[in-house]
């Protein structure tokens, strides 16, 4: 496995908080590994924008409120069975 190049090196203190700064990072978003030793890994993480709701699940969601609010629903659900399926 080839090493990656070091683009900086420099020494970082902890403040009051136990807080560091990173310089020169292209990445916002890291996770943080520490390890039992104490030494840190940081990887850079690309957060991913939820996915929308469609607009028939949003229409669907609306239907089944206003049913809520008229009083239409549904009976009473007996569970025991599918209580028997995962007492299994």
């Amino acid at each position: 496995m080839a090493e990656n190049p070091i683009a900086f090196e420099y020494n970082v203190h902890l403040d009051d908080k136990n807080r560091f700064a990173l310089r020169g990072t292209r990445a916002r978003y890291f996770s943080v590994r520490v390890f039992k030793d104490n030494h840190v890994l940081l990887s850079p993480q690309k957060l991913v924008a939820e996915q929308p709701i469609s607009p028939a699940t949003l229409r669907q969601i609306a239907r089944s409120i206003k049913n809520l609010k008229a009083g239409k629903t549904a009976g009473a659900v007996d569970v025991r069975a599918a209580r028997k399926v995962f007492e299994r």
